[in-house]
């Protein structure tokens, strides 16, 4: 024993000789742990419930703009033939799985500017306000 009369645990020390722990303390320990736990719980649920009604709003939000510009890019006659290379085609990924944040591959080719677009007198006006609107987004 030391100065406080706690017993030393150690490799001499006989375990059937020391006292048993009170089941109350126990239990009192047992249920402690259990209602920190839960708070816990309940509070990283509540916490992570916000968060994904707050990008679920997001979300909603981002459908209804395309929704808008979708509508407002079919209002325009003459575009339902019309296509953009390299809009909507996505870049095949590595073989050897997806690499890790921070590297770059070092094979891609160089980035290649765009000619400037032909200017066309029909729609000038509808890609200038393109432009504007999503420059309000920004």
């Amino acid at each position: 024993m030391d100065e406080d009369g706690l017993p030393i645990v150690g490799s001499g020390v006989d375990l059937l000789k020391v006292p048993a722990i009170q089941q109350r303390r126990v239990v009192a320990y047992l249920n402690q742990f259990v209602v920190h736990t839960v708070r816990f719980l309940n509070r990283f649920s509540t916490v992570c419930e916000e968060k994904l009604a707050n990008i679920s709003l997001r979300i909603q939000q981002i459908e209804t703009t395309l929704s808008i510009l979708e509508a407002k890019l079919s209002s325009i006659p003459g575009l339902e033939d019309v296509t953009i290379d390299g809009v909507g085609q996505r870049q095949p990924a590595p073989a050897n799985g997806p690499s890790p944040a921070g590297h770059v591959h070092t094979d891609a080719p160089p980035a290649q500017t765009l000619p400037p677009p032909e200017v066309n007198t029909h729609t000038h006006k509808y890609h200038h306000s393109i432009q504007f609107q999503f420059s309000l987004f920004l």
